[in-house]
């Protein structure tokens, strides 16, 4: 568990050693304009915080192109294809899991790329996020080869590239617990997943890997949306920390 002063104590480590962490921001499984998408992009663009927004390919509302296009801080990346565990029962739900032909995956997933170029989302950029987080570890090795080098799922990533040609781009804090329903998982755990990782970036190596917020607009009850509001404005007080797109990350890769 953490608290504001403990946050801000980590950031003053920070600080001291002359570094300003990068934090990006994801949010997961979107389809079409809502008011709750609107609230989002709102707080999101009064923080000039850049949003990667994961949105699900199979069902995407004609609706969502025109609102994004007014909001350029946004950006769009692939929500695997339906949303559908193709698991077998006992086991964890995943769409790219252990248990699925990796050629069937493969033409969801280029499927779903198609749907979203077909849809004119703005701000398109090659970054697969698989829904539930979890991908089959054979899958990996292809990615690249199918046209997504970044990769982004949950929680602190094992190297920056698991395999060659694939970056890893995760996100850390999740206000949200989702058992037995969505509710808000509370300010001092959700606080801890943040001072957590800023910790461990600063003592442990891995310094470049970007401390990930991640939302769900469709789920988010006011609590959540009040602490996402209060976290980015401690976060950016006095320019502390560095909002980044996965586009210019992935931009600076190619020219590395």
């Amino acid at each position: 568990m953490a608290t504001w002063d403990d946050l801000e104590a980590e950031l003053d480590l920070w600080h001291a050693a002359g570094e300003q962490p990068t934090f990006w921001w994801r949010d997961d499984d979107a389809e079409a304009p809502t008011d709750a998408l609107g609230r989002l992009i709102a707080l999101t663009g009064r923080h000039n915080a850049p949003l990667h927004l994961a949105v699900i390919p199979v069902a995407i509302d004609r609706g969502l192109a025109p609102m994004l296009k007014a909001a350029p801080h946004v950006w769009s990346t692939q929500h695997g294809f339906a949303h559908k565990n193709h698991e077998p029962k006992g086991m964890r739900a995943s769409e790219v899991g252990v248990s699925r032909d990796l050629d069937l995956i493969h033409a969801d997933l280029r499927t779903g790329w198609q749907r979203m170029q077909a849809a004119e989302l703005p701000n398109l950029i090659p970054v697969i996020v698989p829904p539930w987080t979890r991908i089959g570890e054979q899958v990996l090795p292809h990615l690249n080869g199918w046209g997504y080098p970044v990769l982004s799922t949950f929680d602190r990533r094992p190297c920056p590239a698991p395999v060659a040609g694939l970056t890893h781009y995760n996100a850390h804090i999740e206000p949200l617990r989702w058992r037995p329903d969505a509710r808000f998982a509370g300010e001092e755990k959700t606080l801890a997943q943040c001072v957590t990782h800023l910790r461990q970036r600063r003592t442990e190596g891995d310094a470049s890997e970007p401390t990930g917020l991640l939302t769900h607009h469709l789920q988010t009850p006011d609590e959540v949306w009040d602490f996402c509001d209060a976290l980015v404005t401690r976060l950016n007080h006095k320019n502390r920390v560095r909002w980044i797109t996965l586009n210019d990350e992935m931009k600076e890769q190619s020219h590395g």
